[in-house]
């Protein structure tokens, strides 16, 4: 392993740490001011280490982090205020929603293409799995943000928690069925989601892990 590839298994396991850590967060604290703020700085972070994995230019990346400190700054700031307001850690989700997962996707397909199946492409994917929920997570909380009726055929508050608990078994089709969405909309994206999860899962990620124990195999005999 180069100094290139270790440098890029380690900005993807930094991500897929980082991911994790938001996703906890986001799935079982408590909520509240504080939540916020750390809601929003490990998705400033998560975008900045996305970006840096797919290899993007440096402005970029710095611009991106410039942002990020600036809205944990002014959640920051309503905390100590004593005010809960979900509005900057919603931006910071949005732009990690729409910018991280092309940056994996553009950087795993460059790796893909440079040195085949490695590790860190194997962490790319995986990483990229987890954006799909949070995506589909954000998603849900629009539909209800935006739909002028609760999302949930249950009237189960949209919060992050839930949002995130119905994404990720739909994207698992595990499908407890304690919580279904009510509209055509939100039918339709659930229905993608488990689509898209079930393929992802038996198609990307298997022959991915099989090809790394081919490659593996190839460079041991040669």
């Amino acid at each position: 392993m180069d100094r290139h590839e270790r440098v890029l298994y380690q900005r993807y396991g930094l991500l897929l740490v980082a991911l994790v850590a938001l996703f906890l967060v986001q799935g079982i604290a408590p909520g509240g001011r504080w939540q916020e703020v750390i809601i929003t700085a490990l998705s400033a972070a998560t975008l900045v280490l996305a970006l840096r994995a797919g290899e993007v230019t440096w402005r970029i990346a710095r611009l991106a982090g410039v942002a990020g400190a600036v809205l944990v700054a002014a959640v920051t700031v309503l905390a100590i205020n004593g005010t809960a307001d979900t509005g900057a850690a919603r931006i910071a989700s949005g732009l990690l929603v729409a910018f991280a997962p092309p940056a994996i996707a553009v950087g795993v397909i460059r790796g893909l293409r440079a040195r085949g199946a490695t590790v860190q492409a194997v962490l790319g994917v995986l990483s990229f799995y987890l954006m799909i929920g949070m995506v589909c997570a954000f998603a849900y909380g629009a539909i209800d943000s935006l739909g002028g009726a609760p999302v949930f055929v249950e009237d189960v508050a949209a919060t992050t928690a839930n949002c995130l608990y119905f994404s990720f078994t739909t994207l698992t089709t595990v499908g407890y069925g304690d919580l279904t969405t009510r509209t055509d909309l939100g039918h339709t994206l659930a229905v993608t989601e488990a689509l898209v999860g079930q393929i992802y899962l038996v198609t990307v990620v298997a022959l991915l892990v099989s090809n790394l124990g081919s490659n593996r195999g190839t460079s041991r005999s040669g």
